[in-house]
């Protein structure tokens, strides 16, 4: 009782927890029984609240709210029944509000690649304010999903996604470790494309009756999945009436959109003997294994590799033709009068009608092929 007043316990042992628009104070009750109310003022005591102080309440809390955005200094006084008041304790607090929003800014998305069923998303290191991603999606029953992403997660997974909606996303903020609200950076919405390189890691040869085989053990079949658009490639067996086929497992469900050839690197092939010129490429799900082309396999499209300067005599030995066939070249599979719209596939047939060998000679084999890399949806089985 210094100076002969009587002074109630102060405020000990307080948590401020700032929100948006509002800020919420947290203290444990204290020893002193007489202790009643307490009263919170800001704005150098032109604003303020009041609290009651049950006797038996363990943990006081008070939230101001509708305060605008700022960092305040915030008097926190006690009383007793007898209207007796504590020795102030001064708390610095801050609310937040449309100011801090403005300053959010989303994780950076660095990839996304759909695979027929999931969507892989691969992010940049989160802010250290971050508590998370919220992702809105649709998926593939028409269902709205909501998902939250951990500020730790580097990859996230999104199940059974449709690419043919968007994706919505943005980060999330809390600007204090105790604050009692998020923050939302601006939504971003974005469209995955589904069309990707189809992986050829999965690709195995998958020889059906009727087949024609390599020349020899190194210019072999998988050759043309190895990734190497330069290398020798797949050289069949040589002599052979034209057309001929060849057939491999993709060992994934793929609908396909477009493709490039590579013919072999070789100056025997480029633009003659083996290059191919007229070719059909077909896809099944389940071939007949006596290897009829029959209704089991699809015609996805009908190509043909067309030589743009006849006039040039020995092609294989022009500089730009070479560089032009070294480029591989690319068709799309679209529907027209003979191929309708490509339905998925996992077994590829190529079927070659004719090469460049010259219009004096027969159209026998080789077909000689580098690299063969196809684009489309990935579908899962």
């Amino acid at each position: 009782m210094p100076n002969g007043l009587t002074y109630p316990e102060q405020v000990k042992y307080f948590i401020v927890r700032p929100g948006n628009e509002r800020i919420e104070f947290l203290w444990l009750k204290g020893i002193d029984p007489k202790v009643v109310k307490a009263r919170i003022y800001w704005n150098n005591y032109t604003d303020s609240i009041e609290i009651a102080i049950p006797p038996n309440q363990e943990v006081i809390s008070a939230t101001i709210t509708d305060i605008p955005e700022n960092t305040y200094s915030f008097m926190i006084h006690t009383y007793d029944a007898d209207g007796n008041i504590s020795i102030p304790v001064e708390v610095i607090g801050s609310v937040y509000g449309e100011m801090y929003r403005s300053t959010l800014t989303n994780r950076v998305l660095m990839g996304a690649l759909y695979d027929g069923l999931d969507l892989i998303l691969t992010w940049y290191n989160a802010e250290s304010t971050e508590v998370g991603i919220s992702l809105n999606y649709t998926d593939i029953n028409g269902n709205q999903r909501i998902m939250l992403v951990d500020p730790s997660d580097l990859e996230t997974t999104v199940p059974n996604f449709d690419p043919d909606h968007p994706l919505f996303y943005n980060s999330v903020f809390a600007p204090d470790p105790f604050a009692i609200d998020v923050f939302n950076a601006t939504q971003i919405e974005t469209t995955i494309d589904p069309l990707v390189q189809i992986p050829k890691n999965t690709w195995t040869q998958y020889v059906l009756p009727g087949d024609i085989g390599e020349v020899n053990g190194s210019l072999i079949m998988p050759n043309i999945w190895d990734g190497n658009t330069t290398g020798n490639g797949f050289h069949t067996l040589e002599n052979q009436p034209l057309p001929v086929m060849f057939t491999w497992d993709m060992g994934i469900m793929a609908k396909l959109t477009r493709m490039r050839v590579w013919p072999r690197d070789n100056a025997d092939d480029i633009w003659r003997r083996g290059h191919p010129r007229e070719f059909e490429i077909y896809g099944s799900l389940d071939p007949n294994p006596d290897g009829s082309l029959d209704a089991s396999w699809t015609l996805l499209g009908h190509f043909e590799i067309v030589n743009p300067n006849p006039a040039i005599a020995e092609p294989w030995a022009d500089a730009s033709m070479v560089a032009l066939a070294r480029a591989g070249f690319e068709f799309e599979f679209v529907p027209n009068e003979l191929v309708t719209t490509a339905p998925p596939c996992r077994y590829i047939r190529f079927y070659a009608i004719s090469n460049f060998r010259g219009e004096s000679e027969p159209q026998t084999t080789p077909i000689s092929i580098t690299e063969i890399t196809f684009w489309g949806r990935l579908v899962r089985f």
